[in-house]
């Protein structure tokens, strides 16, 4: 089955049954499926058809559901882009994807037209939200869809035919473009669905974005293959998210773990418990409190591994199967329904063999559902991808009951709001500030227990130049998605080196306890 096939059978058993709740509306599944029709055939009617590319860069909404799936019914590939990207960014994506399109929010507006040149390839606007039509060479989302069709003609669509490239930040500085097929999405969403025995009367909400894998293959695509209600919050409030919870009579919640924190600081209500969620997904909860939070709000705290490029990975176990473990406890390998959908993962060593339980080594994941690679990158996929298995470079272990445990992300890569974030993309902006002679970033632990960092960059300015760190922050932000821009930031007169001349960041990261104090903190400014 593809996603087609999937919206189209849903919404053939249950036309009645609300499927979407967003703030004040309530969506039929025959009316979402004819919405998505009709964004389908507007873009088919731009020229857009089977294997184009088509980004989209919208903030959590109906319209991104219906272009998403609109462009997946025809065959076409979704490239859903993080709100927060700055210019050069999003130049960079829209030219490497080679994008046909776009359809964006008015509100994005002003980092679409800071391109300079526009990307050959990008040929439609679409823009939602923005009813001043005086604006040249662009389309506009509601206009396009009024007059089109709800009917949609059959268009020929396989499993293995691609049905996103979602665009990840990698070592190398440049983001990655991971191929995802319509398999892929299907069978995350029918594993992730039994393993948290998901039923047509459960109300999944989160307020993760979509532009994210984990909101499109688990809580979008679960939802569907479930036949269960999506409730869509724009974004995460954590004074409001119980009271959304009661408001939509959600029985489960799909989180990221940088929000358990916020969500136990929570002040104490004597009601916190008094809530629909049977069930919170998330990375975790901090082992100090994991129980506690459990009693506190009621929901069963379900864990969950995965990446972009598998997201069909590692979970907590299904309910009474085995005992479920706090964090960093991550879970077991995900099963699917069928027991022919098979789901590999070890840990291994240094040399690539399988290590001993308890033993520390790189996580490795095999199954049908994996990435089909990045997008024009042969030598980064046969890196990643070998043999059928994704190597994470992630680290972990397993216990003598088969249970995984995750111990620390690839040594490149840092994670601060839920972002996972390239250094050397940050090294390379600030690198291209004049005054600056070398640099390099690394990421600081924060107090919040959830593995989450802040970015802190190390400053050698050139020779004879005053540099201030007000003026780095500046020069970041223009070049930069706010979530990448250094919080913390150190002048120094050079860097401990290895034999090779690399910076020796482990060395840094050991020079004091507290890597917070004697440097500028911009939010303290």
């Amino acid at each position: 089955m593809n996603i087609r096939e999937l919206i189209e059978s849903r919404a053939a058993a249950t036309p009645e049954k609300i499927y979407l709740y967003f703030e004040d509306q309530k969506i039929t599944y025959e009316n979402f499926n004819r919405q998505i029709n009709r964004a389908a055939n507007a873009f088919t009617k731009l020229g857009i058809g089977k294997a184009d590319h088509f980004a989209v860069m919208l903030p959590n909404s109906p319209e991104f559901l219906y272009s998403w799936f609109g462009l997946n019914k025809i065959g076409a590939v979704q490239v859903p882009l993080n709100t927060n990207l700055s210019s050069p960014e999003l130049q960079y994506i829209l030219e490497h994807s080679e994008a046909k399109g776009i359809v964006i929010h008015k509100s994005y507006l002003p980092v679409l037209t800071g391109i300079h040149p526009v990307p050959p390839h990008l040929k439609s606007v679409i823009v939602v939200g923005d009813e001043d039509h005086s604006a040249s060479k662009t389309l506009h989302y509601h206009d396009i869809i009024a007059n089109a069709s709800d009917e949609l003609p059959p268009v020929s669509i396989a499993e293995d035919d691609p049905a996103v490239i979602i665009y990840t930040s990698g070592t190398t500085g440049n983001p990655k473009g991971v191929q995802l097929s319509h398999r892929c999405w299907m069978l995350t969403g029918e594993s992730w669905t039994y393993m948290i025995d998901a039923r047509a009367e459960d109300r999944i909400m989160t307020s993760n974005p979509l532009f994210h894998a984990n909101a499109e293959a688990y809580s979008t695509i679960g939802s569907l293959v479930a036949g269960a209600s999506l409730i869509l919050l724009p974004k995460f409030s954590r004074s409001q998210i119980l009271e959304q919870a009661r408001e939509y009579h959600s029985t489960i919640l799909v989180s990221v773990m940088a929000a358990m924190p916020m969500i136990w600081s929570r002040p104490n209500q004597p009601n916190d418990a008094e809530n629909p969620i049977r069930l919170i997904m998330a990375g975790g909860v901090p082992s100090e409190y994991y129980g506690e939070f459990q009693k506190r709000f009621g929901g069963e705290v379900v864990t969950i591994y995965s990446l972009t490029e598998a997201m069909f990975a590692i979970m907590a176990p299904r309910e009474g199967a085995r005992t479920r473990k706090p964090t960093p406890g991550v879970g077991v390998a995900m099963e699917h329904p069928d027991p022919s959908i098979v789901n590999e993962v070890k840990i291994v060593d240094e040399s690539g063999k399988e290590a001993p339980r308890g033993d520390h080594g790189q996580i490795i994941i095999k199954n049908p559902a994996v990435m089909i690679g990045y997008f024009k990158d042969p030598e980064k996929t046969a890196e990643t991808k070998r043999e059928g298995w994704i190597y994470t470079g992630d680290i972990g272990y397993q216990d003598e009951e088969g249970y995984f445990y995750f111990v620390g992300r690839s040594k490149e890569l840092l994670r601060r709001r839920g972002e996972l974030i390239s250094p050397a993309q940050i090294e390379s902006v600030l690198l291209s500030h004049p005054k600056v002679l070398d640099g390099t970033v690394i990421g600081v632990p924060t107090n919040l227990g959830t593995g989450e960092e802040e970015v802190k960059a190390y400053v050698i300015p050139r020779p004879g130049e005053k540099l201030n760190p007000e003026e780095l922050v500046s020069w970041c932000e223009k070049h930069l998605a706010d979530f990448k821009v250094p919080r913390y930031i150190e002048f120094r007169t050079d860097f401990p080196r290895t034999p090779k001349g690399s910076v020796q960041k482990n060395v840094l990261k050991s020079e004091k306890k507290d890597l917070t104090v004697d440097c500028y903190d911009r939010l303290k400014q």
